[in-house]
């Protein structure tokens, strides 16, 4: 029931985002940027976001050697697409995470590795995205009315940091277990120390880290310019130190789990940040759901990979791994 109404308030959320999107824009405008676009470009830039995925999983592969018996890359390739539906279709917080966790791990029962390695991927992601905007901001301050960017960007920065130091010193690490066996939550206790002492091996290999933050900063410079692509594709002229430094923000924003994947946030982030540097707010809105377009379509053949790979008590599995590494 509780999953129910969460998904419920979801779809009211985007409902609600996009009729506030769509009360001051133009239609006929919208509907001629929509028709002058070139499908040609479009078309790459959906490609190319293909490649970024590739990359991720590569990634997230790489991490899993020191912890877990390593699936092939195919295996890995239609687990991400699984956990890229979810993320569209799941009603909750964690959700595609939490299913490449669980179908990476069940042929070993390796549950809290594969979920170090996942956390790892998103973790390293994250960071390289952090830096680029933060290289971006320094490079080209924003002044953006209403919008601190670059409070945002530097305050995200400095939780991720902190967030960090918290998982991989020991130090933290004893004091939360000591904490928790005072709590005579003994069983919460072990599955922290199990997940943490993951952590603990990773920390062990900072080559392999540095390696996946390389890769990332790959990966999220592929991201930031399929939505310059986009833009091209929509014959708009904007710099790509623009996409350099709003990207990471209105990814930043499309994170916070109010909507459906995102979807109504992102568009409201473009229509924002690019209306303030000039561009037409149809523009905008037609950029923002390019954006969410690419994302919906590179998450359907998850549910097709989905049918082959799951068996009838997967989805009850989920559910309980979920709330235990929520």
């Amino acid at each position: 029931m509780k999953s129910k109404l969460f998904a419920f308030a979801k779809i009211a959320v985007t409902a609600l985002l996009f009729l506030y999107i769509f009360k001051d824009i133009d239609f006929k405008q919208f509907g001629f940027t929509i028709k002058n676009a070139r499908p040609d470009i479009l078309i790459f830039g959906f490609l190319t976001i293909w490649v970024a995925h590739y990359i991720c999983i590569y990634r997230w592969r790489m991490l899993m050697r020191p912890l877990m018996p390593v699936l092939s890359m195919a295996r890995l390739f239609g687990i991400y697409c699984i956990g890229l539906f979810f993320n569209l279709t799941l009603p909750t917080v964690v959700g595609g995470d939490v299913v490449k966790m669980y179908y990476a791990g069940r042929p070993s029962k390796l549950y809290a590795q594969s979920f170090a390695a996942t956390f790892l991927d998103r973790d390293a992601g994250m960071l390289a995205m952090l830096i680029i905007a933060c290289a971006a901001i320094l490079i080209h301050p924003v002044g953006v009315p209403g919008i601190p960017v670059s409070l945002i960007i530097w305050s995200a920065l400095a939780a991720f940091v902190a967030g960090n130091i918290a998982i991989f010193a020991p130090y933290f690490h004893r004091q939360l277990i000591g904490l928790l066996h005072r709590l005579h939550l003994a069983k919460i206790a072990a599955k922290v120390d199990m997940i943490s002492n993951a952590f603990q091996i990773m920390g062990k290999h900072p080559l392999l880290l540095l390696g996946s933050l390389l890769i990332s900063f790959v990966n999220q410079l592929l991201v930031i310019t399929v939505s310059w692509i986009m833009a091209i594709g929509l014959r708009l002229h904007v710099s790509p130190l623009w996409f350099l430094v709003f990207v990471p923000v209105i990814t930043l924003i499309s994170m916070i789990p109010i909507s459906l994947n995102g979807m109504g946030l992102r568009e409201v982030a473009f229509k924002s940040l690019f209306g303030a540097i000039g561009v037409a707010p149809e523009s905008c809105v037609a950029l923002g759901l390019l954006s969410s377009i690419v994302i919906i379509l590179s998450s359907l053949p998850g549910g097709i990979v989905y049918i082959f790979l799951r068996n009838r008590n997967d989805f009850q599995q989920l559910a309980a791994i979920e709330t235990e590494f929520s």
